[in-house]
Parts: C-alpha cells; structure tokens; sequence
C-alpha cells in the first residue's frame, strides 16, 4: 500500500514540482482539525439533589476553548510530523493523530463519584391512638360497682382499694364489685367489697378488697393543665366487664367553698359552708349515669381526678359540656382518712 502511493506520488511530480513540506503540513492540519471538530466540551453536569449525608460534589471545572492555542500546538506538532515523512512514510502523521489528539483540546475536570447512599430503613410508625392505649392499659383497673338494683364505677387506686363516688355506695356498707376478665372479652368476676370511710363533701367512698390489681398511677392538676386531652372510662352502658370510654380536654380547674351534690335539679354547691375548700376538674368528655366514681385519666395514663356529676343550672337543665369530677389534690388530703373508716365529709 505504502509502495502504491508512493509510485503515485512520484508519477505526479513529473509532471511538475510538489512542494512535499506544504502537502504534509496542510495535510497534518486539515487531519487535526477534522479531529478536534469532533470533540466536544463537556456538558455541565447537574449538581444532584443535596442528600441528607451526601458527600458535596464539587462543580465541574470547564477550560474555554482557546482555537488559537490550539492551532499553535497543532503546526508545532505537524513540523515535527513533517520531518519524519520525509524519511518516506507520509502515514505516520495518521499514526500521530491519535497521541496529537488529546494535546489540542482542554479535558474537564474529573467528577469524583458519589458516595452510595444508603438505602433508609423503613420506620416503624407507633399506634398514635392515644385513646385505645388508655383503655387498654386500664380497662381491668375499671370496676362496675353494684349496689341493689343500681350500678357505678369505681377504680383501683391503691393494693386492695378501690375508690368510688359516696353517692354510688349510700350508707351502705358493702357491695357487689365486678372485676373485668384479663382478656378483651366481656367476662368478668365479682367480690363483696367493704365500704370503709365516705366524704359527701369531695363525694368520695373507700372500698376495701383485695383484687390484686395493678393501681392506675395517679396525679393532680391544676389551670396549667387546662386544654390537655383527657379520657373517662365507666359503666354508662350498663356492662359488667365492658366499660366505656369517653375522650374530651380538661376545661378548667377551680376550687369550690360549698358541699358537692349530685341530685338532679340542683346545683352542685349544695350551699353548707364545711371548711376547706374542694378542687373540682371541669371537663368535656363525656360522662353518663353509671360513670360516676370512674377515673379521669390524662394522656400519659395518670387518673388526676374521679367523676362524680355534671353541672346543672338552678332551673335543673343539663348544661352541655360541663361535667365534673373532684381532683386528685382534694382526694389526697382525705383518702388516708377513708382508709380509717372516718367520714370526712366535714373536714
């Protein structure tokens, strides 16, 4: 092949004169610049997404492309070409190109790869229903009281006692209590339970039996707490084993100067000035006949209070999202009396 061309080569310059040097050179430059054409500058790359532990990439480094530069490195490259054609091998500068090539275009700045992001762990979401969880955990603490043909609710408050309303228990002395079975059916056993002391004035009453229940944790509140959720568990729907639940907020807290009363047709200030003062929780969650005596529980699972009625206007009319229940801070000043078997009712 080589031979071919250059017998061609020698038939053309007897015709007339080629200037070999100018050919090369011409040749060289038309070859580099065909090749360069074809380079392209690099596309800016997209900067992705920022991750949460993503190493940062740097942005790409882009040269201008300088044509002039190139045009120089490319004759000084060709005259060096140029000298080893004359040794009689006009392909060499073919060969070159591929070396030549790279010299006479900017490259882009290599982009570190990024770092692999791990794949994130799917999350367990916890049950947020703070109600159901209330109840759950407390439904076998909830015990329906029975006394003749009439029915409360009372709640464990300590090992072996349990605390109600006085207005449930009366003056009587002992009581049927029915203890929910530890399953979530409707099942349920029932005890004798012994009325010890009683306080019509915080409308409160001490049964002694040994259940050998886990007590509901208790606290007190006060206005800080106001517009914090509540719940009520109690015996409204008439189902031993089965108590109800009710949610709501705590609408306020205040203290009463008088005897609380549950009759219907009164208010709840009976009207005797007795001493001390009552802490009462004003709530809207609701609470039926038959919950009376059950606890006041708040979110984190504390009973801050026992219901014990709603509040009635003077005319004997139901006002609407008032019911009432008597502080933990009132029960705590009497409840080691009850246990006494003392009637508090005038302290």
């Amino acid at each position: 092949m080589k031979r071919f061309l250059f017998v061609i080569l020698i038939v053309v310059s007897c015709g007339e004169p080629v200037d070999i040097e100018a050919t090369i050179d011409a040749r060289a430059l038309k070859i580099s610049m065909e090749n360069i054409s074809k380079i392209s500058t690099a596309t800016p790359q997209p900067q992705p997404t920022a991750q949460p532990t993503a190493t940062p990439q740097p942005t790409a480094t882009l040269v201008p492309f300088d044509r002039a530069k190139v045009e120089q490195i490319a004759e000084e490259k060709v005259a060096v070409v140029a000298e080893q054609a004359y040794s009689g091998d006009m392909y060499i500068i073919e060969e070159a190109l591929p070396e030549l090539v790279p010299l006479l275009a900017p490259q882009p700045t290599p982009q570190p790869t990024a770092t692999p992001q791990p794949i994130p762990t799917p999350q367990t979401f916890a049950d947020t229903d703070s109600a159901y969880e209330i109840y759950q955990e407390n439904r076998q603490k909830v015990l329906m009281i029975e006394v003749g043909n009439s029915t409360g609710t009372g709640w464990v408050i300590e090992d072996g006692w349990i605390i109600t309303n006085e207005h449930v228990v009366g003056t009587n002395k002992s009581v049927i209590v029915h203890i929910p079975m530890s399953s979530e059916g409707s099942g349920y056993t029932s005890f004798a339970g012994n009325v010890f002391g009683v306080d019509r004035k915080r409308d409160l009453a001490a049964i002694k039996l040994d259940h050998g229940l886990e007590p509901i944790k208790t606290r007190e509140v006060d206005v800080k707490d106001i517009g914090k959720e509540v719940f009520t568990l109690g015996y409204s729907a008439g189902n031993a084993g089965v108590p109800s639940s009710h949610s709501g907020i705590l609408s306020y807290v205040k203290v009463a100067d008088t005897t609380l009363n549950y009759e219907k047709g009164t208010s709840y200030y009976k009207g005797d000035e007795l001493g001390s003062k009552v802490s009462i929780i004003v709530f809207d969650a609701a609470a039926d006949p038959g919950d009376s005596g059950g606890p006041i529980i708040d979110k984190d699972g504390y009973a801050i209070g026992t219901v014990y009625g709603f509040l009635e206007s003077a005319g004997g009319k139901r006002t609407t999202g008032q019911q009432l229940g008597t502080n933990m801070a009132s029960i705590y000043e009497v409840w080691e009396d009850l246990k006494n078997n003392k009637n508090t009712s005038f302290d």
